[in-house]
């Protein structure tokens, strides 16, 4: 599931950066332009046990809020992203069944000095058999302004059983 998230919010960075240079030239210079989406409902994703690696059908009960600012007349822009709700996911080898929570979060921030990007990811489920899904995925990237990995890492703590 982290890897997943993950990879939606850089895809939605990524897309928010594209529509960037548009709005900026629709905007003029020396505005600060922002925007904010908020979703609401439910949505289903396949995604990997974590503990056993088996395929996850994963349905989300929840909310997601992205928010992104850039500043036309500079090369800065600020994304972020929160989803939070409730979680139901089957595990197709084993039939067990999962309910519990998940928040996730991240930014991204870039100029023409640096560009980062943060997640953490936070999971607490129960198995149909009484079993326990509990992660927290903490990961981190920064570039220097020659585009050169200066920080990087991936945080994961796991408790399956």
């Amino acid at each position: 599931m982290r890897k997943v998230l993950m990879v939606v919010g850089v895809v939605a960075g990524g897309a928010l950066l594209a529509l960037a240079p548009a709005s900026a030239s629709a905007a003029g210079s020396g505005h600060t332009v922002t925007s904010t989406q908020n979703t609401h409902g439910q949505w289903t994703e396949q995604d990997v046990n974590p503990c056993n690696g088996d395929v996850l059908d994963v349905m989300f009960d929840g909310n997601m809020v992205q928010h992104v600012t850039f500043f036309p007349a500079s090369d800065e822009v600020w994304a972020t992203f929160t989803e939070t709700g409730k979680v139901q996911a089957t595990d197709e080898g084993t039939g067990v069944v999962y309910t519990g929570r998940a928040t996730a979060w991240g930014n991204f921030v870039m100029n023409r000095q640096n560009a980062n990007q943060t997640f953490t990811l936070n999971v607490m489920a129960t198995g149909s058999d009484g079993s326990l899904l509990i992660a927290h995925d903490n990961g981190h990237f920064a570039l220097n302004a020659n585009g050169v990995v200066t920080v990087t890492f991936d945080k994961l703590n796991l408790t399956c059983g």
